[in-house]
């Protein structure tokens, strides 16, 4: 039996601790599990000194203004690892919070685990040259992470990608529809953002580009369409009600994403996770983001970003798969245009969709049995 402190951040970090907590417990039933957790942890056995919400406010809407919270937070969490040290701590992502834990718990010999690389190869490319210092080992969702983490004297492991796991290799697109109970010939997934400051700069746009697609589509009377929107926004429904009341019907509101893209023949998202879930669906699919014209111009000023792409299948498979549409080019007349030629172009839909399969089965590891043999490893 060994006992372990586990601390995620966020939902998708919830996700990937229970899977990790999980097999570990398949392992030895008898392990235990205390930190700060969400409900997925709690379910699966995590004693929680503090949940996931009480990180999560801090950095919705004044980081400064949550700071001295967040501090007493450290602070509690680090008085009772020192209380009754723990085999290892196990931070799944939220780097900053838990790398300064790692950093002050591997000084005083406590075993440190990072699940989820932090992405120094996108931007704050140094900080890789501080993880030895910080971590006993890093689990990373990317094989070329591994590779670069190695020369800087990081010991890492590639686990794979827990999408990668759930998602099946074949999708049925028929079942996927009949579900959602569309009946329309093309489904097309909407999805602004997460964030409110995501749909702020992508909602209008991304609207008015799928009324303009839906116009094309019946001005040559062949096909008809659904536009699916997954969003935990309910504003964002009433939003396009005030906007465009007489377009609703071609609308659908729904919570989970993972229902909409697997029915989907297109997907419209913003730059993030969301792209990586839809290539494991084998979904095309249009990749935009904008963002305030004085961040941008920081970006491209201080060149701060380090990759040649924005979309993480892009970069894994070092190519432009998904058509990426960057700040002023963020029109709905330029998403309108894409979108048309990726619909009226079948043969390129199955290259996307060999290589998009090629791309899935390179991230399939069974991830959360791969982290937990790690584990036990660091710690024997």
């Amino acid at each position: 039996m060994a006992y372990f402190v586990v601390l995620a951040g966020e939902s998708s970090g919830d996700n990937i601790g229970s899977s990790i907590i999980d097999a570990l417990k398949k392992k030895n039933p008898n392990h235990e599990f205390k930190g700060i957790a969400g409900p997925k942890m709690i379910k699966s056995g995590c004693e929680p000194w503090f949940e996931i919400k009480d990180l999560s406010v801090m950095g919705i809407v004044n980081v400064i203004k949550h700071l001295p919270r967040l501090i007493s937070i450290r602070k509690q969490v680090m008085e009772k690892i020192l209380e009754r040290p723990p085999d290892a701590f196990i931070g799944v992502d939220y780097p900053d919070f838990n790398l300064s834990i790692e950093s002050k718990l591997k000084r005083r010999g406590i075993k440190t685990v990072h699940v989820v690389s932090p992405s120094f190869w996108a931007w704050r490319e140094n900080r890789i040259k501080t993880f030895a210092s910080k971590v006993d080992l890093m689990l990373c969702l990317f094989p070329f992470e591994q590779e670069r983490l190695k020369k800087h004297g990081v010991n890492s492991e590639f686990i794979g990608h827990p999408l990668a796991d759930k998602i099946p290799l074949e999708i049925d697109k028929q079942s996927a529809k009949d579900f959602l109970s569309i009946q329309e010939d093309l489904v097309i997934t909407l999805m602004p953002g997460s964030r409110k400051s995501e749909i702020k700069y992508h909602a209008t746009i991304v609207f008015d580009a799928a009324k303009k697609i839906a116009r094309e589509l019946d001005n040559l009377g062949s096909k008809t369409v659904k536009f699916i929107v997954p969003t935990q926004f309910p504003e964002l429904k009433d939003f396009l009600l005030t906007k465009d009341r007489d377009e609703m019907q071609k609308f659908e509101f729904i919570s989970d994403a993972s229902k909409a893209i697997p029915a989907s023949d297109l997907v419209i998202t913003k730059s993030g996770t969301s792209t990586l879930e839809s290539a494991m669906y084998k979904k095309p699919t249009i990749v935009i983001y904008k963002m305030p014209t004085l961040s941008f111009f920081l970006i491209k000023f201080l060149n701060l970003v380090k990759t040649e792409f924005a979309a993480l299948p892009n970069i894994l498979l070092r190519k432009e798969i998904f058509p990426e549409l960057i700040q002023n080019e963020v029109t709905s007349e330029n998403i309108k245009i894409k979108a048309l030629e990726i619909l009226n172009h079948q043969e390129r839909l199955e290259n996307i969709n060999q290589e998009l399969k090629v791309l899935h089965s390179s991230l399939r590891k069974n991830s959360a049995l791969k982290s937990a043999e790690a584990i036990e490893d660091i710690i024997s």
